[in-house]
Formats: structure tokens, sequence, C-alpha cells
């Protein structure tokens, strides 16, 4: 099982576009589907855009695993939200 781990990407949206495609990838990981995959990252695109805000800063991205799904908390400066997406299993 993959281990949980921190993404770090610049809030300019050129670049928050990695990270999406990084958590559809860590979805398959651990077991879900391509629709799984898909509904992590729209709602990362969501969270990211409330978050950042038009922030300078960088989005801290942690990934876990939890029961029955994956949890994604985002943080840039003091804004902060949480992701949460269930896996069925492929």
């Amino acid at each position: 099982m993959p281990h949980p781990f921190v993404l770090q990407v610049p809030a300019d949206g050129r670049y928050r576009v990695l990270a999406p495609e990084i958590a559809g990838k860590f979805v398959e990981l651990v077991g879900g589907t391509a629709a799984d995959s898909r509904a992590l990252a729209d709602a990362l695109v969501s969270a990211m855009s409330r978050v950042a805000n038009g922030s300078a800063d960088a989005l801290d991205l942690a990934f876990e695993i939890g029961a029955g799904g994956v949890q994604v908390t985002v943080r840039c400066g003091a804004q902060s939200a949480v992701v949460r997406q269930a896996i069925g299993k492929t």
C-alpha cells in the first residue's frame, strides 16, 4: 500500500495542473477506478482555487489513505481545505 506523502506546487495556475494529475495516479495506485481518479482530481481543482485565492504562496497537498478512500489536505498560507474521495475497487 502506498505511503502518505506531501506534494508542494506553486500556487500559480500554470503549475497547479500537476497536482490533479498526480492525485489521479495516486488513486489508481490504491485500487481506485478511473471515475474515482477523475472525481478526486476535479475536487482538488476546486479546492486549490478556493485556497490559493490569488496567493503567490505555494500549495501544500498532504495525501493520506483512510478507511475506504483517499484524503487530501490542501494548504496555502493560512487557508486550508480537505478533499475526500471514496475508492471503489476495480
